[in-house]
């Protein structure tokens, strides 16, 4: 799986070999320089009159929450190093390790038949984020932190405007698709959770015609929780934890981590729905909207033209100021599928690590930006992480910018904040707007800063 690029981390942390006499080699500053791969560096010191050539040997990773079971031997050399010469040595794995948890490290060296050693026991903690409390490193270990999977959410500034805002629970986005795998703790902790509603007494407490919906409501099984009934394809959930999944074991963390995901499922077990579904797709967007949604996520296309209800729903809840972030589609096309392609619609397109338009991606004069689509790691159901291209999964970080948006000034109306998501994207293409980048390519930087301009 591929990962965007790992800040160096520069942190020494003195390690003597296990064991050295007087002019014997040594291993020493044992350092974990990357994650992405698992980089690690370490000072080799030949007291000695005499050098060393073809020295090698091995860094083996151990999983100390597993009663230190190896996880991979990394080779480490042939390298020399002259009479009294000191050199830094540095090995990579063909993998990450980005899992929160606490590992040993050991590295073995063979130096003119003898074994020279050395250890360092480290952790990994979450993603930090700025404005929350920082995990709390155990004492006497090395401490790094991971860093954002998602090559897409750095693309965008995602992290740099986490320093003004992680966005505020009380902005709900609907997710509105195959529904949520509230089993993982990383999206759970961001699920909506309905005030009004006592969980799981069989009543309708807020007389709302749905009982039990204490996060949202299966619309395919007609039930409380997209776990129950059919099975759940993990569509909704990739959506959801680009939007605001938070900091954890993983290394996935949304654009939003501080807002509130409402689970909507509308779609099958096969991510799809049928020319019979239309009202149902109808009543989920009502839901949405008389349940407080501020964004109505559809990462949805349709390749007929919907029923004019359908149309008339969407403009309703336009109309009622709720922001609706849609797809161009995922054919490759000169046309903007529907329902993106409808003026109350805010119609995404895809972009690949070179800022140009993914080969997949639909374009056409309805696409109003662009963001990261393709290869994007998130959740999937079940809780490992995975990376799927579309724009299914360009819209989530529009989304994502729009939340943090509405957190930092709630009294914006949905043109206003689309305003400013729009006025502050990074042109592409044709200079202003155009049929692949439409404004451009978000930035969730230059969002919240055009926000706090006087």
């Amino acid at each position: 799986m591929r990962k965007p690029r790992v800040l160096r981390i520069v942190v020494v942390l003195a390690i003597l070999s296990l064991g050295t006499a007087a002019g014997e080699a040594q291993i020493q500053k044992i350092e974990i320089v990357n994650l992405v791969p698992f980089t690690v560096s370490f000072q080799f010191s030949n007291p000695t009159a005499l050098p060393q050539e073809n020295v090698r040997g091995t860094a083996t990773l151990r999983d100390m929450g597993h009663a230190g079971q190896g996880i991979d031997q990394v080779p480490v050399g042939p390298f020399s190093a002259d009479a009294g010469a000191l050199v830094v040595v540095e090995a990579s794995s063909r993998w990450e390790y980005q899992i929160a948890g606490a590992y040993l490290l050991e590295i073995a060296l063979e130096v003119g038949g003898t074994l020279t050693s050395g250890t360092l026991p480290f952790q990994i903690l979450p993603v930090a984020l700025p404005l929350a409390p920082s995990p709390s490193p155990s004492p006497g270990l090395y401490t790094v932190y991971q860093q954002p999977s998602n090559w897409g959410l750095v693309r965008i500034g995602g992290p740099k405007a986490w320093t003004v805002s992680h966005g505020n629970p009380a902005v709900i986005v609907a997710v509105i698709d195959s529904g949520v795998d509230a089993r993982i703790p990383q999206v759970a902790a961001s699920l909506w959770t309905n005030p009004d509603e006592v969980p799981g007494n069989g009543v309708d407490d807020d007389y709302n015609g749905y009982v039990d919906d204490v996060h949202g409501w299966d619309f395919r099984d007609n039930d409380a929780s997209s776990l129950t009934g059919t099975p759940l394809h993990g569509h909704g959930t990739f959506v959801a934890s680009i939007i605001a999944a938070r900091p954890g074991e993983y290394p996935i963390v949304g654009v939003a981590p501080g807002v509130s995901i409402m689970d909507v499922r509308f779609l099958d077990s096969s991510n799809r729905f049928g020319s019979s579904d239309w009202r149902t797709f109808v009543r989920a967007i009502e839901y949405a909207v008389n349940n407080g949604a501020r964004i109505i996520n559809l990462s949805i296309f349709s390749n007929a033209r919907p029923p004019d209800y359908f149309e008339q729903a969407l403009s309703s809840a336009r109309a009622r100021g709720v922001i609706i972030v849609g797809i161009s589609g995922n054919l490759g096309e000169n046309q903007v599928m529907y329902p993106g392609k409808y003026g109350s619609v805010l119609a995404v397109s895809a972009t690949d690590r070179g800022d140009l338009l993914a080969a997949f991606s639909n374009r056409g004069p309805e696409v109003a930006v662009c963001a990261p689509g393709d290869e994007i790691t998130a959740f999937t159901a079940g809780g490992r992480p995975a990376t799927e291209s579309g724009t299914s999964f360009a819209a989530p970080h529009v989304s994502g910018i729009l939340a943090l948006i509405l957190s930092l000034a709630p009294e914006l109306s949905a043109d206003k904040a689309i305003a400013v998501l729009e006025s502050s994207c990074e042109d592409l293409g044709q200079r202003g707007r155009d049929a692949l980048f439409g404004n451009g390519l978000v930035d969730a930087w230059g969002a919240v800063e055009r926000l706090r301009r006087p």
